[in-house]
């Protein structure tokens, strides 16, 4: 009898750390505080296997253009959000402020922040705070990339928590202002066929000036270092975590060859890179098609998870 219940623990306790077959349920919290004080664009949700412990995170920063777009988006993060939990991992799915209200560096330092909350607290919902795979689609993919190689915004204790980076569409160098205007309106024009909305002024500006409207100053500032500075591209060197870079085979201006660039970079740097290219996807339906089980893209962010936080 006593060897039956020893079987049944040790069975249970190898279960907790291996990987899940069946979906689980899915337990939420929503609009969680990072900071003190926090306005909407200052929490997170967090979305954990019902019941489990000790789980892979996952960080998950949502994109539009550095100024539209949340945790929620019509549901089409949050519905990608719950689809990672049922395979077992708890994910934290955090808002963060949009320009033009505030300028780069304010969104990273949201995300290292919400970066923080995760490794103080993700213990309490299930998860395991030192084994964190940062998740990032569009402006999303920027900053996960961004803070994972620029060793700026968390500290070296903290920055061991992460097991690796999945970028989706995202933008690695900060073009120069007329190129970032061209990538800009396709993102904003790509972003409303998807049903999203505008902030007032912006759609004012926006609607003002065309294919003539330039974000840059409002989302970086005119400092051609700053750019630098902001460009994940400009950080690659030995040493940093794994990375899976994913694009669309219908893909924004700009999108694909940076994908490119960047992975060539971190090859050259002797990093661990892998790309995917998505066909019959666009900028949007790469991950906002990743809810189900069967896409491709979510069968590749479940693999990488698994992979770095499993062994």
């Amino acid at each position: 009898m006593f060897r039956y219940a020893l079987a049944i623990l040790l069975s249970a306790a190898w279960l907790q750390g291996a990987e899940i077959k069946t979906p689980c349920k899915v337990q939420s919290t929503l609009d969680v505080a990072y900071v003190p004080r926090a306005g909407d664009r200052q929490k997170l949700d967090v979305f954990r296997p019902e019941g489990m412990t000790s789980r892979p995170v996952v960080l998950m920063i949502h994109g539009g253009t550095w100024m539209i777009g949340d945790k929620n988006f019509h549901g089409l993060y949050r519905d990608v959000a719950v689809s990672l939990a049922k395979e077992g991992f708890v994910v934290v799915a955090a808002n963060y402020r949009l320009s033009p209200w505030v300028k780069h560096p304010e969104h990273v330092k949201d995300v290292a922040r919400a970066f923080c909350w995760t490794r103080k607290h993700i213990k309490d919902h299930g998860g395991d705070p030192d084994a964190i795979v940062l998740l990032g689609h569009s402006a999303g993919g920027h900053l996960v990339s961004l803070l994972a190689t620029d060793p700026a915004w968390i500290d070296e204790a903290d920055r061991k928590a992460i097991r690796g980076v999945v970028s989706v569409s995202g933008v690695y160098s900060i073009p120069a202002p007329d190129d970032i205007a061209k990538l800009t309106m396709g993102m904003l024009d790509s972003m409303m066929k998807s049903g999203g909305k505008m902030p007032g002024p912006v759609a004012s500006l926006v609607g003002q000036t065309g294919k003539l409207f330039n974000p840059f100053p409002l989302i970086f500032g005119t400092d051609s270092k700053q750019r630098q500075k902001a460009s994940p591209l400009s950080h690659v060197k030995p040493g940093l975590v794994p990375f899976l870079v994913v694009y669309a085979e219908k893909e924004l201006p700009f999108i694909a060859d940076l994908s490119r660039d960047f992975t060539a970079a971190m090859k050259k740097a002797k990093n661990e890179v892998e790309l995917i290219k998505v066909e019959k996807r666009n900028h949007n339906s790469i991950f906002f098609n990743a809810d189900g089980a069967d896409d491709p893209v979510h069968k590749a962010i479940v693999a990488f998870v698994q992979q770095r936080t499993y062994s």
